[in-house]
């Protein structure tokens, strides 16, 4: 385990309930820590510009962040980028293959889409894949820090001594159900940390239509007594020596850890091509107050190329959550994952109001070309998915 500070930065709803809760309170100063066994575990980050707050009289509400974005579902594709696979033989709920509980996951699977969630493990996303490529670590990468998670931020609220998110959110059972219309839900019980107690809600639902996959992440304030400002921190492990990329915004951090992140900025957007972490020279952690609420992944595969783009409601910097970018990236020192993140707004929730961020997930095979940093192609590609 690393040891060093860094600045902070199942049937049908038939899966285990959630164990009790689990306080993780107390204050972290200003010291967040990385761990993770072999692999190194991210996403300690620290001294953002942005100093949160409340964010005006909208928040706590729900859905009151997050949940349009700022990509429209338009339709209308970029006629370089492959959906792949055609129809396939999806059946059933709106086109979903069925079943969607299989053994201990619970599975979206559309067209060459396979989206899979396990309820056991935090309810956490373990596969993504288009065409039987994967798109997701798993646990040979790193045994505890794989595929995708949500967490909250800031992380001051629950790092004490060692980088170590609440096991009731990132890693215990939540209890899972199956909606009619095949959207996956998936809660935990209620717990505190630094005075805050809240439940964590996420919701898959697949669309089909667009070929993407849409998760709502709801923070629910179970307290009595008075507001308190969160923010939504999802975490998603991909593969080393692919190419992010998003458009560049107004101030970014670079050296977070050791190995500073060799960010570079061309065409209006920022670039990091992973294969530029040297491995067991040290993590790496960046964070960028970014635009367009999108980041975007080139993940190279034999097969061609695939392009991942996560999009959500862009942040302002100052409603960024403290110690924290709307936008930050981490790779650990052995080289064996990358952690595409991002952050909502920091605002109030009321008590007994929910607070909502909507992220979309596409997934689109490239064909050969140009898909070096700077390309206008990859570009004008994942503009085309967007509908920008």
């Amino acid at each position: 385990m690393l040891a060093a500070a860094v600045g902070l930065l199942a049937g049908c709803s038939s899966s285990t309930p959630p164990g009790g809760a689990s306080g993780a309170g107390g204050k972290a100063g200003s010291g967040g820590q990385q761990s993770g066994g072999a692999g190194g575990n991210a996403s300690g980050t620290g001294g953002s510009s942005g100093s949160g707050g409340s964010a005006g009289s909208g928040g706590g509400t729900g859905g009151s962040a997050g949940t349009g974005g700022t990509t429209p579902d338009s339709g209308a594709m970029d006629t370089r980028v492959d959906l792949g696979g055609g129809d396939g033989d999806a059946a059933g709920m709106g086109g979903l293959v069925l079943p969607i509980v299989r053994g201990d996951s619970h599975v979206l699977e559309f067209g060459p889409l396979v989206f899979e969630v396990k309820g056991a493990i935090g309810a956490r996303i373990t596969s993504l894949k288009l065409e039987g490529d994967e798109l997701l670590t798993g646990p040979v990468a790193n045994p505890r820090f794989y595929g995708s998670t949500l967490w909250t931020s800031p992380a001051d609220d629950w790092v004490v001594g060692m980088f170590d998110p609440p096991s009731i959110v990132d890693r215990d059972p939540y209890m899972m159900t199956v909606s009619a219309d095949g959207a996956i839900t998936a809660t935990n019980a209620p717990f505190t940390v630094k005075g805050k107690r809240f439940t964590v809600t996420k919701v898959f639902r697949a669309d089909v239509a667009n070929q993407a996959i849409i998760i709502d992440y709801k923070l629910t304030n179970n307290g009595t007594t008075a507001p308190f400002s969160l923010s939504h921190w999802e975490v998603t492990r991909v593969f080393p020596d692919g190419l992010t990329f998003f458009p560049t915004g107004t101030a970014s951090k670079i050296d977070f850890l050791p190995q500073p992140v060799q960010l570079k900025t061309a065409m209006g957007y920022t670039w990091w091509d992973n294969k530029t972490h040297l491995p067991m020279k040290g993590e790496s952690k960046a964070g960028v107050e970014a635009t367009g609420g999108f980041i975007a992944h080139v993940a190279p595969k034999p097969n061609g190329d695939i392009l991942f783009i996560k999009s959500f409601k862009d942040v302002p910097a100052a409603m960024a959550p403290p110690g924290h970018y709307e936008i930050e990236l981490f790779c650990n020192d052995a080289h064996s994952y990358v952690e595409l993140e991002d952050h909502s707004a920091y605002i109030p929730i009321a008590v007994g109001q929910t607070y909502t961020q909507t992220v979309k997930w596409y997934v689109r095979r490239l064909p050969a070309g140009d898909h070096t940093l700077g390309s206008a192609t990859l570009i004008a590609a994942a503009k085309g998915v967007l509908g920008l």
